[in-house]
């Protein structure tokens, strides 16, 4: 009998020095090429003045949010009749609403609902959007056709106006609006991510991955969504920006976040009656909603620059 290969001690699966370097030289590089690719979006996103300016903003919104209770010079429904449409002075810098509630502590608590319809109906729209895009673009056939075309029945219709008459049905309210809002944008992360799994869903690695009999949600959830990532995450900030916005204008209509409780559109449409015996009173929720939609826009535009492989060093 031939003499028997005799297995390195302390080698695991009897594996060899060769074979082990090999693996570990394969993953110091796969996790090296990783963080050189971050430091690259973050050299591209540091010479974007104007991105860096829009996360900036941002990032004041998340703070005032986060701490509004401790911000806040006052609770945002304590009211002061006697103390009501006052302008702004050193007690009131943004002055008072027709309750002698205080317009600044109102703006900032405002912060934090913009900030909860935004996350939460983007979440939704995401993974609704995600799952049907990857359903659509990786099955294809008659799937691919009966879920892109409800997607451009739903692209047909205003946003505002499909986003009210999902609201007309479900009734006005603050998670009322956040599903409505993200069913309205499904649609464009179903395309965005259907687009993408189009353009790779051919290439050597997916093949690779069916070869050797990967399941098809994994070859989908492993191989391809971490490698469109990029456009994913891009659509969720510019979509941010515009739930805000759109959470505003329910807001604004008397279908989103009730009364009493702070939020940017609803202090605009009460303020319509004041408009020029207390200007301030939509001045300053006004210029709240535009610094964050700018500024989210112009952070999504810098990320979308550094995120694009075709940009060279």
């Amino acid at each position: 009998m031939g003499a028997r290969r005799r297995v390195p001690a302390g080698k695991p699966g009897g594996e060899s020095e060769a074979v082990l370097a090999a693996r570990d030289a394969g993953l110091t590089q796969k996790t090296t090429g990783g963080l050189e690719s971050l430091r690259i979006v973050w050299r591209r996103l540091k010479r974007h003045r104007l991105a860096l300016s829009g996360f900036v903003l941002f990032l004041v919104l998340v703070f005032l949010a986060l701490f509004a209770p401790w911000i806040a010079p006052y609770p945002p429904n304590q009211t002061d009749f006697p103390r009501s449409l006052k302008p702004p002075c050193r007690e009131h810098l943004m002055g008072t609403d027709e309750f002698g509630r205080d317009v600044l502590s109102r703006v900032i608590y405002g912060a934090r609902m913009s900030l909860q319809v935004g996350v939460i109906s983007v979440g939704i729209a995401l993974v609704l959007g995600v799952f049907l895009g990857a359903l659509s673009g990786y099955v294809g056939g008659w799937v691919d056709n009966i879920i892109m075309r409800l997607m451009d029945i739903m692209l047909a219709f205003p946003a505002i106006l499909l986003a009210i008459s999902i609201m007309a049905v479900l009734g006005p309210g603050l998670t009322n609006a956040m599903i409505a809002i993200g069913i309205v944008t499904v649609p464009q992360y179903a395309r965005i991510v259907r687009g993408s799994i189009l353009s790779i869903k051919e290439h050597e690695y997916v093949e690779a991955a069916r070869a050797i009999g990967c399941s098809q949600g994994k070859i989908i959830f492993r191989h391809i969504l971490p490698n469109i990532m990029a456009p994913i995450i891009v659509r969720t900030t510019l979509g941010t920006s515009e739930a805000i916005l759109e959470a505003a204008a329910l807001g604004f209509l008397g279908l989103g976040v009730q009364p009493p409780t702070a939020e940017w559109g609803a202090m605009l449409s009460r303020a319509q009656r004041y408009i020029y015996t207390a200007p301030y009173l939509a001045t300053f929720p006004g210029l709240a909603i535009t610094a964050t939609v700018l500024g989210l826009n112009l952070f999504g535009d810098g990320l979308r620059d550094a995120l694009d492989p075709r940009l060279k060093e």
